[in-house]
C-alpha cells in the first residue's frame, strides 16, 4: 500500500479524532484493507507512526487547553489535568525519565 502525504495526513486527522481502524478504512475508502490494516498494526510504518502523530497531536492540544483553565484556577480543569499528566507516567517513575 502506498502512503502518499494525502493519505497520512488523514490518516493524522483520524488519530485526532480516535477512530479506529474499521472506521478509517471506510471513510476513506480503502480498498486494500488487509494491507491496510497489516501497516496500521505494524508500529515502524508510516501508516501507524501517522496516526499516532495525530493521537499525541490530541492529547498535546487537550493537555494545553486544560492547563491554561487550571491557571486560572479552575478546580475541575485542574484535577483532570493531574490525572492526564499522570497517566502515562507513574508518579515513582517520573525522575527517570531522561536516564539512560
Amino acid at each position: 500500500m502506498e502512503a502518499t502525504t494525502e493519505l497520512l495526513g488523514k490518516v493524522t486527522n483520524m488519530g485526532m479524532l480516535g477512530y479506529d481502524v474499521q472506521k478509517i478504512i471506510n471513510i476513506l475508502d480503502i480498498e486494500d484493507e488487509e494491507g491496510f490494516i497489516k501497516e496500521f498494526n505494524d508500529k515502524k510504518s508510516l501508516i501507524a507512526k501517522a496516526y499516532q502523530k495525530g493521537v499525541d497531536k490530541s492529547d498535546y492540544i487537550i493537555d494545553s487547553k486544560l492547563y491554561e483553565l487550571a491557571k486560572t484556577g479552575d478546580k475541575k480543569a485542574i484535577q483532570m489535568y493531574e490525572k492526564r499528566k499522570n497517566r502515562d507516567v507513574p508518579r515513582k517513575n517520573k525522575h527517570n525519565l531522561f536516564a539512560k
